[in-house]
């Protein structure tokens, strides 16, 4: 259960409501320093950050206490400006600072690796409060900001794309609530779990798959990538047969194979995570195609607790499936971090690299493409989305099967 929760920080900043904590803002933060990982977020903060994802696959892993080069540094001037690219995240926050320590750590690395930059990279800490994040995106422009990374939270994108402060461009790392026009300048980048179950409902489709039975978790993440499946499977034209709401009560679980067995389907909906995901697959029909989403996946350092999940198939980072990916080898994998972490890590390094190409391209064109740590990035209507790698475990091994949907159109959040 604690990974549910856990797993419910780091997918979903999108559930958070507002502010917390009272902060005052600082003055900006070189990024010279070394920086060491925090401890796992606690249960009640991981409720409610922004999708994350996993733990490092067997790869390289590096120390990130190094300093930027100097070329990379810059301290704004008192009364001066100085060029260059804003992070803005709530590591003040009580909530929410582990989850932004990560995302800036993944900046940082991506920010070595593009030295000379083309712009250096500023840090602006804040806290909880919308009015403190808003004065900061002010301090940052004030300060000569020509790119704005950030904010993270959910409450804090929607108040900064209401504002009218956006006068750079500037990348959400977050979608705001609701449907609200979005100014000019202004983009959104995330993780999201629906986007995810969007991407299954493309792939089964596209595999010949026509009918359905979903397989929820009694938890509220679990019934949104539920909801946003089947919404996608119904307008690509599938049928939904029936639905089956699932505890890791093993007194239910003959009732969920009778289900199962009286509701024939072309593919099985799995929305749990890995333990509950283990516990009810063999209670599945084993001769019906099964899909998940990232949250199925702890990691192949778990290969024998993975043998239940043989069969299943799921979406996940190339930065844990694919560590030879050229994209995703330059970087050094943070020490210490939880597979969640390591997922708002990733999410950093492909928020620095988008700042950098807005950097380059006054207009990015719509549908450009990234080939991202966090999937295959491309820009539709103010959105950056992601594609990400297709795989399937086979004897508890997550084996990847594809990189990305090769029929994507420009999905909608």
């Amino acid at each position: 259960m604690q990974r549910i929760a856990t797993f419910l920080l780091i997918l979903f900043l999108a559930t958070l409501a507002g502010g917390c904590a009272t902060a005052t803002n600082p003055a900006p933060v070189s990024d010279a320093r070394a920086i060491a990982p925090r401890a796992k977020p606690s249960p009640a903060a991981a409720a409610a950050a922004p999708t994350p994802e996993t733990e490092a696959p067997v790869a390289k892993t590096f120390p990130l206490a190094m300093a930027l080069p100097p070329e990379a540094i810059t301290t704004p001037q008192r009364g001066g400006q100085t060029p260059h690219i804003a992070l803005l995240l709530p590591l003040n926050s009580a909530s929410f600072g582990q989850a932004a320590e990560a995302v800036k750590q993944g900046a940082i690395a991506a920010s070595l690796i593009q030295i000379p930059a083309v712009l250096p990279l500023q840090t602006y800490p804040t806290g909880d409060r919308v009015e403190d994040i808003l004065s900061a995106y002010q301090q940052a422009l004030q300060a000569g900001a020509r790119i704005v990374v950030g904010p993270l939270t959910r409450n804090a994108v929607t108040a900064l794309a209401k504002s009218g402060l956006v006068s750079v461009p500037t990348l959400a790392l977050n979608f705001p609530e609701g449907d609200i026009p979005l100014p000019e300048n202004f983009y959104l980048f995330g993780l999201t779990a629906e986007g995810e179950a969007r991407q299954i409902a493309r792939l089964a489709f596209n595999e010949g798959r026509r009918t359905a039975l979903t397989v929820t978790a009694n938890t509220m993440l679990a019934k949104r990538v539920q909801q946003a499946f089947a919404d996608a499977w119904r307008g690509l034209g599938g049928k939904l047969v029936a639905q089956a709401n699932v505890s890791a009560d093993r007194i239910q679980l003959p009732a969920l194979h009778d289900k199962v067995i009286k509701h024939p389907a072309d593919m099985i909906f799995l929305a749990a995570d890995a333990d509950l995901g283990r516990l009810i697959r063999p209670y599945l029909d084993a001769n019906t195609p099964t899909y998940a989403i990232s949250m199925i996946y702890a990691g192949n350092r778990e290969i024998n607790r993975n043998v239940d999940l043989n069969g299943v198939q799921f979406v996940e980072m190339p930065w844990f499936l694919q560590p030879d990916n050229p994209a995703v080898m330059i970087y050094p994998h943070a020490e210490n971090f939880s597979i969640e972490q390591e997922r708002l890590y990733a999410l950093g390094i492909d928020a620095f690299r988008l700042a950098v190409l807005m950097a380059q391209q006054r207009h990015v064109p719509e549908g450009s493409v990234l080939d991202g740590v966090t999937g295959q990035i491309s820009l539709f209507a103010h959105q950056f989305q992601r594609e990400m790698t297709v795989a399937q475990f086979e004897r508890g091994e997550a084996l990847v099967t594809e990189y990305a949907d090769q029929n994507k159109t420009g999905e909608q959040k």
